[in-house]
């Protein structure tokens, strides 16, 4: 581990400000100028290549320098190899000499890679920190295993040592019952505000790797003794869990019985008491003993939560650690979605926590019911049994309460998954979406399915109210109803006997009732979140079938190989017809991909083929051939179902569309391996990727975002390659890479990787560029998943079968274009002189001879960082954001009519014991009574005259009580949820009209914690803690006010009290705060990782990194954890302290009482204690409560934020300003000085632009990769908007029309297919605008009509995530389909054709021309033959127009840059 002062010196010299030309003291690094440009393509005479050391200073020589021992390998050698191969060795030379002066210095200096910031730096020596916690789990049947679980048992223990320990693996018995080992937290919290460092690492023995593994040994026991099918994850929880289960249990069990005695027997005699002339001694020893018992429950009560917290993040952590290493060994989601396994990771790890936290306290449910029964039989006699019926019916209907609330909620995840899988998708496409103008139309889907997932979530939530509302309203129906059964029968009721039943019921009985609620539900979302997570864990596994070959000189070979995909059985769902709508079949939401049972395509037939080690193979074929899945069979990604496949040696894999991590570029490279500078340096050169990494703003340190999004799609792909070849694998598997670059760049990637650094490689190369044939050892030539031909190029073409009229073809199309161009060529030079000017722009750096250029920018001009951290709120919710929610909830009125509800309906259940206490008061009502001959006051209630009206009122409260209950929970309901609602819907307008630049520099994974974990707080969490708040709010005030008007002496107490609440408060709820802030915040990176993870499998997999993605899982889901357990640990910590404190004023209450006998009846003196000692429980859970609703609103501050601080793009229509209808209608296209940057702090990449294109032009766009042509559409179709100049569509300005106007009348064939789950129709016409006739036709002018029409369901057949059941090929076409049905006037086609093959990329371009022949079109292409018959060329250099004119007029003009570029494009043809 370097010290500090190494990160810091580091940190300075990256920030060191650029020195002046003159200057020769700067820091320059590496600089390889020419090694990317177009004439330094090597060739087999390139030895006399010079090399030139660059003449500044090297980095401070302080700088600690490691030297990192690697054995180079074939092609990164160090440079002893002769030229004969195409590599230039005077590049090694070049490195060496850079290296021994000392340039790159800084390079080598760390390992792991670098980080750009303080905060970064200080991130990544903390997640080290997990490494040297850690420890491995070692399955241990002895009871040895639990002695550092017994040390908790000794008294006092010593704090831990090192500061970033979590202090309660050291914590004794005291420390541990009273969480008092969290104290220095909680007051540094309230002192200077908590940071990520001030928290400590997690736990080692709560670390997600350590019970990951606990979970998969019990786990595979299971599997092996009970099978697949009878496999319980439930079993395996208990055996995860029951020694801890137990001991938790029985400390519960003990509270429960300190919390019946109590009431039951110390009240009971301290009420008696009150009555009778006793001494006040006995008075006293009952007093203390009710305190001393109640006591001794909270912190019992207090030690069952510690158990069971850490029994739940265990849990948790062992469940979805074993999923996330589940992933890592499967290739594919078969019948899952990104969305749904991400709402997995989201939600349901909370549910699982509360499974193991809440769920066991249900046997407090049954206990009390059955002691209270025993007890009050005993003390009221048979007639009681009527008020324990009440009671005890409560159970079943709090079970069919839950059991509705989880079927609802079962219901809502299903839609919650369909909602977040749909925000998934958008956020992967949003740039197709804005450019297709496609934004309400979308919305429209995300809100019909928002508003189905409503009407369930008001389903569960009224059911779920109704129960809240019952829970504490229960007992005191209970007891209404076993005084009227006890005293209608004629036994007398005293203040005793009355008060002690209505003191259990308040207490234990109401606070058993509350558990059993949250318990019941706990239990049931949680089986549903294990079922899940079962049905994730027995997933289908990919069967090995790769065997190793018995001759040592084959690398890799099939035998009668057949392989096939799964396939994925559609199930239609049955959905309400929207009203006054046709019934359609349109849209996605239509169709849910559910696996019936697994199928299998077979895609690979009869494969016969044999690899040797170090050889070339070429694949080539057509769209749909089977090319991509021949390299997966070697990956092992598909199923065998016959034959036999080798395979020897370790893989590298470059996907047909480049996989991207959120990292720095260099890490992207690296992907966890060791830095070798001088064999990284090699493979920057050899991948062209010079230049590029020039331009960055901080080098190779610069931030790559999600999906490479600031990356072109040449970028994208070389520096997929550059990971791949730095990885040196004995075989590589290469699907189709030169299809997203330049032909010259193609070439120089061909001679410098595949022929160079990889020519001792085994190597199987899929290709449409059949130029790179010849020079192949042998080519393979598939069709319809089968090998027609194999053999060398020579032979195949001498065998004249369809790959020699494939390749003739390919051929034949170059040379026409190539003689039609010397003619051109000819007859421009005889008619006039080419203008020298049009050549200049950036030719001086063409020379042949390699020089260096900085790959490591000034960082003075930025960071290099993409990805903005998330801001981490500080201070108090503000006030605007609970003001937000009110209004959004329907305002102060409508939220001023729920809070009267629940006053109404706590009033009237707290009444109807005031209305007991004035009965027992009114006693018999001075009735007298004959016995014998004598007349006798009576001492029975049974006697008042005034029975019956005391009877009806009381009895009248039950269905005051109920109604109450029933409008409380409806208008609380409907408030909330209407309030959730409107922030969604507010919150997504938001998002989806933010600038393409707010999705280039936020993670999905945080956008989806909005819309995920957050919407899930704010629709279920928010509303549930809420509700009980204030619901707790009423009873605690009713509590108080019957004290102060029995005891009006309480009042001065109760200011005391008060004052020391709120202190406690106010100080410690900053610290739940703040926990509660990096909690939420912690959760974006996890789903983040996790969403890439999926997005990765198969590079992945193919590279062994499953151990590098697991671990980096594992630490941040130890982040989590640790502030997940401290906010909780911090809410308990709080609860005991006010517990202790609550239990004053019981204190206080029973002193008052004992001094004011005789002067207070005793009935209402019992009920001022019955009343007092149910705060001792509510008090410190409503404080709390409100601690967690503050936090809970961090959610809505969240989603307030977001809707607030985001700033819009342009209006989709401004009224004043709309185009004509047939607008445009000639296509010109004007750019005028035009300057475009993607954000403020980012350079130029459109620089000073101007041009003209006319109507019905075909304007071809070529230029290096990352020259600005892509750029040129994100201008055209205002993605960003211009930093300076103008473009006008026929005359009008675009910049003054609104997007939908703008963007509705243009189309694009964008660079990376996009397709969204659905089916083939819903991707050709998501909003069902065209016929089936208009669908067939243009799959048939795009060559699609047979593909599909061969799929079971023709139109109707399903499209799953990314596209993934077709091949990158076919999803092109589809998207070429979707384009020409949308028939706009001008055509901006992005690299369209570079994952089809030539002789359909041939057919397409007589397509476009004869159904756009009306239609001006801008073409962006890499094959240089498909822009030969455009109009005219314009050819983009650094962001600036180098060159614009006729094809002819360019190529006329040897030193123009586009002659260049086809004069490269023909050596590689004729090489």
């Amino acid at each position: 581990m370097e010290s500090h002062g190494v990160f810091s010196t580091i940190e300075d010299s990256l920030v060191m400000p650029q020195n002046d030309p003159g200057d020769d003291h700067g820091p320059t690094v590496l600089d390889i100028e020419g090694s990317p440009s177009e004439d330094t393509i090597p060739k087999n005479d390139t030895g006399s290549a010079s090399k030139k050391a660059s003449s500044h200073s090297s980095y401070p020589t302080q700088l600690e320098t490691k030297s990192v021992a690697f054995s180079s390998r074939e092609g990164l050698q160090d440079g002893d190899e002769d030229d004969e191969d195409g590599v230039d060795t005077s590049i090694d030379e070049d490195i060496d000499d850079a290296l021994d002066e000392g340039y790159m210095g800084m390079e080598c200096t760390l390992e792991r890679g670098f980080s750009l910031n303080e905060t970064a730096i200080a991130r990544d020596l903390r997640h080290e920190r997990y490494d040297e916690v850690a420890i491995k789990y070692q399955h241990n049947p002895s009871f040895l295993r639990y002695r550092t679980s017994l040390k908790h048992f000794i008294p006092v223990r010593r704090t831990p040592k090192e500061k970033d320990e979590m202090p309660v693996d050291k914590a004794g018995l005291y420390s541990f019952t009273t969480l008092s080992w969290i104290t220095s937290l909680m007051w540094k919290a309230y002192k200077t505000g908590l940071k990520e460092e001030d928290v400590p690492i997690c736990s080692k023995y709560d670390m997600c790797d350590y019970n990951t593994d606990r979970l998969e040994v019990l786990w595979n026991e299971e599997l092996r003794r009970s099978g697949k099918n009878n496999a319980s994850l439930q079993r395996v929880v208990w055996q995860f869990l029951r020694t801890r289960l137990l001991l938790s249990l029985f400390v519960f069990f003990v509270s429960l019985i300190l919390g019946f005695i109590g009431p039951t027997v110390f009240m009971r005699l301290l009420i008696n008491w009150l009555s009778t002339d006793e001494p006040l001694i006995t008075g006293v020893v009952w007093s203390v003993g009710l305190l001393a018992t109640e006591f001794t429950r909270i912190i019992l009560f207090c030690l069952v939560w510690c158990i069971n917290y850490r029994n739940g993040i265990r849990l948790r952590a062992a469940c979805l650690g074993l999923m996330y290493r589940k992933l890592m060994r499967m290739s594919n989601l078969g019948n899952k979605s990104i969305g749904e396994v991400i709402n997995l990771f989201a939600n349901d790890a909370q549910r699982i926590y509360d499974y193991v936290v809440i769920g066991p306290l249900i046997i407090g449910g049954p206990v009390v019911a059955v002691g209270g029964v025993i007890y009050i039989l005993w003390l009221l006699g048979p007639w009681a049994l009527f008020g324990m019926v009440t009671f005890l019916l409560f159970y079943p209907f709090q079970y069919v309460m839950s059991r509705l609330t989880g079927y609802f909620r079962r219901r809502t995840v299903a839609v919650t998954d369909e909602r977040v899988r749909m925000m998934n998708e958008l956020l992967s496409c949003v740039k197709l979406i804005k450019m297709y103008a496609w934004e309400k139309s979308f919305a429209t889907t995300i809100a019909e399915i928002r508003r189905r997932e409503r009407q369930l979530l008001e389903k569960s939530a009224y059911v779920q109210s109704i129960s809240l509302a019952m829970a504490p309203t229960v007992p005191i129906i209970a007891a209404i109803v076993t005084f009227l059964a006890h005293i209608g029968a004629g036994n007398n009721l005293t203040a005793a006997q009355g008060m002690t039943v209505i003191s259990y019921l308040l207490g234990n009985a109401r606070s058993s009732l509350n558990i059993l609620r949250f318990s019941i539900r706990a239990i049931v979302e949680g089986g549903d979140s294990l079922k899940r997570i079962k049905s994730i864990l027995l997933m289908e596994e990919l069967t090995p079938y790769l065997e190793s070959p018995q001759d040592s000189s084959i690398a890799t070979a099939f035998h009668d190989a057949t392989l096939a995909w799964d396939i994925l059985s559609l199930q239609k769902r049955k959905r309400k017809r929207r009203r006054n709508k046709p019934d359609v079949v349109s849209s996605a939401d239509q169709l849910l991909l559910k696996s019936k049972d697994t199928q299998y395509k077979e895609v690979l037939l009869n494969i016969n083929l044999n690899i040797k080690k170090g050889e070339l193979i070429a694949i080539c074929g057509g769209v749909g051939a089977g090319k991509s899945s021949l390299i997966s069979a070697l990956l092992g990604h598909m199923h065998l179902q016959s034959g036999k496949v080798y395979l020897q040696g370790t893989c590298a894999f470059v996907g047909q569309q480049a996989w991207i991590l959120n990292a720095t570029f260099r890490d992207n490279i690296l992907l966890d391996e060791p830095f070798d500078a001088k064999r990284y340096y090699r493979v920057i050169h050899a991948c062209n990727l010079t230049q590029d990494v020039a331009s960055m703003p901080a080098g190779d340190f610069t931030e790559v975002g999600e999906r490479g999004i600031n990356l072109s799609g040449g970028q994208k792909q070389r520096l997929s390659l550059a990971r791949a070849v730095y990885a040196n694998k004995e075989m590589y598997l290469l699907d189709d890479p030169l299809s997203a670059v330049d032909a010259h760049v193609g070439n120089h990637i061909f001679q410098w990787v595949i022929k160079g650094a990889l020519r001792e490689k085994t190597t199987v190369f899929v290709t449409h560029q059949l130029q790179y044939l010849p020079q192949c050892d042998r080519v393979v030539y598939l069709r319809d998943g089968r090998i027609f031909e194999v053999g060398t190029h020579t032979e195949l073409m001498e065998a004249d079968h369809e790959y020699a009229a494939l390749y003739k073809t390919h051929m034949d199309t170059v040379n026409r274009d190539g003689n039609e161009r010397e003619e051109e060529a000819t007859l421009m030079q005889q008619e006039s002189t080419v203008s020298s000017s049009s050549g200049k722009n950036g030719l001086q750096r063409n020379s042949p001879e390699k020089k260096f250029v900085n790959l490591q920018t000034n960082f003075a001009e930025g960071t290099g960082q993409l990805i903005c951290e998330e801001k981490l709120e500080k201070g108090d919710i503000p006030l605007s954001t609970y003001h937000s929610y009110i209004m959004a909830a329907g305002g102060y009125i409508i939220s001023s009519l729920v809070i009267c509800t629940f006053i109404l309906n706590v009033g009237c259940t707290a009444f109807s014991s005031w209305w007991l206490s004035l009965w027992l008061t009114a006693g018999s009502g001075n009735a007298t009574l004959m016995i014998g001959n004598e007349t006798v006051i009576s001492n029975s209630l049974a006697d008042n005259p005034d029975r019956p009206f005391y009877q009806t009122v009381y009895g009248c409260f039950i269905l005051i009580i109920l109604g109450t209950s029933l409008i409380r929970g409806f208008t609380f309901m409907k408030a909330t949820l209407m309030g959730s609602s409107r922030m969604h819907d507010l919150v997504f307008i938001k998002v989806f009209r933010s600038p393409m630049s707010f999705f280039d520099t936020t993670p999905s994974g945080r956008i989806l914690n909005i819309f995920s974990r957050d919407m899930d707080e704010v629709d279920v969490r928010v509303p549930m803690t809420l509700e009980t708040f204030l619901q707790n709010v009423c009873i605690i005030t009713s509590s108080l006010v019957f004290v102060c008007l029995v005891f009006p002496y309480f009042l001065p107490i109760l200011v005391l009290l008060a004052v020391l609440f709120l202190f406690i408060r106010n100080v410690f709820r900053i610290g739940i705060r703040d926990l509660k802030r990096m909690e939420n915040v912690s959760r974006s990176p996890l789903y983040s990782h996790v969403s890439t993870t999926i997005n990765g499998l198969a590079t992945i997999n193919a590279y062994g990194k499953q151990k590098m993605f697991t671990k980096k899982f594992m630490v941040l889901f130890d982040e989590n954890t640790c502030v997940f357990y401290l906010f909780n640990c911090a809410m308990r910590w709080l609860a005991v302290r006010l517990d202790l404190l609550a239990l004053l004023v019981t204190s206080c209450t029973a002193a008052l009482a004992l001094l004011l006998r005789g002067t207070v009846e005793a009935s209402f003196a019992g009920l001022a204690l019955a009343y007092a000692a149910q705060l001792s429980g509510i008090f410190q859970y409503t404080v709390r409560l409100s601690t967690e609703t503050e936090a809970r609103f961090t959610s809505v501050q969240r989603i307030n934020s977001y809707s607030k601080v985001l700033v819009s793009e342009a209006p989709p229509i401004i009224e004043s300003r709309r185009p004509d209808v047939m607008w445009p209608k000639y296509g010109r296209i004007s750019f005028r000085n035009v300057q475009m940057k993607y954000r403020p702090e980012t350079p130029l990449v459109l620089k000073d632009i101007t041009f003209d294109i006319d109507s019905m032009e075909n304007i071809g766009v070529v230029g290096r990769t990352g020259s600005g042509k892509s750029s040129l559409g994100v201008a055209l179709f205002r993605l960003v908007e211009l930093a300076a100049g103008t473009i006008r569509i026929d005359s009008i300005d675009i910049s003054t029309l609104g997007l939908e106007d703008l963007r509705s009348k243009l189309s694009i064939i964008p660079q990376d297919p996009v397709l969204f789950i659905g089916t083939v129709r819903y991707n050709l016409d998501p909003f069902d605008r065209h016929s089936d006739k208009e669908l067939w036709s243009a799959l048939e002018q795009t060559y699609m009509k047979d593909r599909i029409s061969n799929l079971e369901l023709k139109l109707c057949a399903p499209v799953v995530e990314n596209g993934e059941n077709f091949s990158v090929g076919e999803r092109q076409l589809i998207c070429m389909a979707r384009a020409l049905l949308r028939n706009s006037k001008i055509l901006f086609l992005d690299e369209a054709t570079a994952a089809i093959d030539t002789e359909t990329d041939f057919k397409i371009q007589q397509t476009l021309k004869d159904a756009f022949k009306s239609c001006t079109m801008i073409t962006v292409a890499h094959r240089l033959n498909t822009v030969m018959s455009c109009t005219r060329i314009l050819v983009l250099d650094d962001g600036k127009v180098a060159e614009f004119d006729t094809p002819r007029a360019l190529l006329a003009n040897p030193s123009s840059l586009f002659a260049k570029m086809v004069a490269k494009a023909e050596v590689s043809l004729t090489e």
